[in-house]
């Protein structure tokens, strides 16, 4: 069996697809944004639909930006934990007071 570092290296796993119950709270609010969409652009002439699909897509580069920076943020803090744990947090963060 090779290491999670190898299967993430090959792109056998991937942070960002996930699978998720339809009847739990993820699966809920899917489901409103989906009929909610469906509602909104039945209302909406073509360029009004153009408009928001724009509104669609930046939203979307908004949450995928967002995704990568919690992904990195909650990894860096994770190691620190983990090097708090080995080390002691005054190892850790060196003050340059005695050296």
């Amino acid at each position: 069996m090779s290491s999670i570092l190898e299967e993430f290296a090959y792109g056998n796993i991937s942070p960002e697809v996930r699978f998720f119950k339809r009847d739990s709270e993820y699966g809920e609010a899917m489901r409103a944004l989906s009929g909610n969409e469906e509602k909104l652009l039945a209302r909406l002439n073509e360029d009004e639909k153009i408009i928001f699909q724009k509104y669609i897509d930046a939203q979307g580069e908004v949450n995928r930006l967002t995704a990568v920076d919690n992904l990195i943020h909650g990894y860096k803090l994770g190691l620190i934990m983990t090097a708090e744990a080995f080390v002691g947090m005054d190892d850790l963060i060196s003050t340059g007071e005695g050296r």
